[in-house]
């Protein structure tokens, strides 16, 4: 099996997944999650071809700020066979157990904290609700959720596609050949992209030919919420007959099950859709979180009472006191959300990788003075954790 170094493959529910864990020194951190997009490997976190630089990958970058690293690829058919091609029917839902099984697995083999911080890129942000619910029932808790050009499972985000917009394997995967050069063309620009680089030099990062053997894949189409669906039984692409399907497979409008989240998105035209929507779309489940947890307090209704009740000089006193409490829930999409110049794969390469975790750790931070900051003003619970 031409694995990498230190991968490791394994069946998990029935199906094949590929996982690496990197350690850190100290495991005093929370273990730092990656679930990579459509058509990708894991390893597009940690890299590992011959020849690679490990300071172009985020895996080194947390590595050296203390954090542990799993990088957990789902079922993949590739040019260069690494899983056996029998999950054309895998589902979002099935793809949250499994991760969260790995996980789990991980953190009881080496004895780490049960407390984790998950990356989401592109696709994987499907995973904001089913990752967190599973890892909970191992007692595991999602600190934070971070989007790196994430599409979470809310319907009419994507365009709509028809069948003949993707090829089927003879396995049933799905693949979009047009993708390939597409993802080839953006990885060329963060070569571009990095400090002090010879635009003469032939270097890449990942070299085209070992990046279309190693890197990528295709995809179980039930995975890619495109509006179709694999059929056991016909072994065919059928369409989804429920439109709100991808409701119930992702569940991103659960806000009472959803965990902190924070966003990083492109700022290249290559990648349009998430440069001009990322902000909006994870802040706008940021704040319904939030709200969610807020009346769900029965302290946040004593106060309410208080103010209806008050004589109108102290309702007024009140008023300022909950205007400093709206002004740190509407900035918590401020706080929680940035830019990182680059297209889809701003976290590859040397420079965008180093400034990925930095935004990571500096997310944590910022959570952690939401809640301070929330508690003092309303003596209620955390509630960005």
């Amino acid at each position: 099996m031409p694995l990498f170094e230190g991968e490791q493959l394994e069946t998990r529910g029935g199906h094949p997944v590929i996982h690496k864990y990197l350690p850190a020194k100290r495991n005093t951190k929370p273990l730092v999650v990656f679930i990579p997009g459509m058509a990708h490997y894991a390893r597009i976190s940690y890299g590992g071809h011959e020849g690679h630089r490990k300071e172009d990958f985020l895996a080194h970058w947390f590595n050296c700020r203390g954090y542990g690293f799993l990088g957990i690829s789902y079922p993949l058919e590739s040019e260069q066979p690494l899983m056996s091609a029998v999950s054309p029917n895998f589902t979002i839902h099935e793809w949250g157990k499994q991760t969260a099984a790995v996980i789990d697995s991980v953190i009881t083999t080496h004895n780490l904290s049960k407390k984790i911080i998950v990356l989401a890129w592109s696709m994987g942000g499907k995973l904001l609700q089913p990752v967190t619910v599973q890892a909970k029932k191992f007692g595991i808790k999602v600190e934070l959720f971070v989007s790196l050009a994430a599409t979470p499972a809310l319907p009419g985000i994507l365009p709509a596609v028809s069948k003949a917009h993707f090829d089927k394997t003879a396995a049933g995967y799905t693949t979009k050949k047009s993708l390939e050069g597409k993802f080839l063309r953006q990885l060329e620009e963060q070569r571009h992209l990095q400090e002090n680089v010879d635009i003469g030099s032939p270097r890449h990062i990942i070299d085209p030919a070992i990046y279309k053997k190693d890197y990528i894949g295709a995809t179980p189409i039930g995975l890619t919420t495109s509006g179709f669906r694999y059929d056991v039984d016909t072994g065919e692409f059928v369409q989804e007959v429920d439109k709100w399907q991808i409701m119930e497979d992702g569940k991103a409008h659960d806000f009472s099950n959803l965990p902190p989240m924070a966003a990083i998105y492109p700022t290249s035209p290559l990648d349009l859709r998430h440069a001009f929507t990322d902000k909006a779309t994870w802040s706008f489940l940021m704040i319904q979180r939030t709200m969610n947890r807020l009346a769900q307090d029965e302290r946040i209704d004593d106060y309410c009472q208080q103010g209806e009740d008050a004589p109108v000089p102290t309702h007024a006193s009140g008023r300022t006191r909950f205007k400093q409490t709206q002004k740190f829930v509407t900035e918590i999409p401020e706080l929680m959300t940035t830019a990182i110049d680059g297209n889809h794969f701003f976290f590859v390469g040397e420079k965008g990788a180093r400034e990925t975790v930095e935004k990571v750790v500096k997310f944590l931070w910022n959570k952690r003075d939401i809640g301070l900051g929330m508690d003092l003003e309303l003596s209620i619970p955390d509630v960005s954790g």
